[in-house]
């Protein structure tokens, strides 16, 4: 009792049998704990680590990889584009050549066809002269041969021009 009347008597006075018991209590506690509980604690916050290690370099190998491959993409449709301004360029070339080939060809064949009409023009122009020199000669040889025949008078003179000149058409037409 005396114990507990100096422990009413001062506040700070503290019971050593209870004091003991929580240390040692604390301590099992704590080793205990320290061997059963902090070990997979720190297994798992290292696993955790290790897991958001792994998922950081995995996402910085994956950004790597798509800069890579955008700069690769890049590239392919810089070569695309070129590609094809080369055969736009190619196409064009193909067809002012194509063009200007068949402007020369179109030429060729229009002084070719003006050639040969003018030489159809100028056969048909003789043909006709000496057709008509022809005609002209035996209407004239006709004429004097009628008017070898008897003597003409005014009239019989303009009969004699008027039937040759009928003749003359008439020999046209056929």
């Amino acid at each position: 009792m005396a114990f507990i009347v100096l422990a009413e008597q001062s506040p700070v006075n503290v019971q050593l049998i209870s004091l003991i018991t929580t240390i040692v209590v604390f301590l099992l506690f704590f080793f205990a704990a320290a061997y059963l509980v902090w070990p997979k604690i720190m297994s798992g916050l290292d696993e955790r680590e290790l897991k958001i290690r792994r998922e950081i370099e995995s996402a910085e190998a994956a950004r790597a990889e798509a800069a890579e491959s955008l700069k690769r993409q890049e590239a392919e449709l810089l070569e695309a584009q070129r590609q094809a301004t080369a055969m736009v360029a190619q196409a064009k070339a193909d067809a002012e050549r194509h063009a200007a080939e068949l402007r020369v060809k179109a030429e060729t064949d229009l002084h070719m066809m003006r050639e040969q009409a003018s030489k159809e023009i100028k056969a048909a122009k003789e043909a006709a002269i000496s057709e008509l020199n022809s005609q002209a000669g035996s209407l004239a040889t006709s004429i004097a041969g009628r008017i070898l025949q008897r003597e003409i008078s005014a009239d019989d003179q303009r009969d004699l021009i008027d039937d040759s000149l009928k003749s003359f058409a008439s020999s046209n037409k056929n």
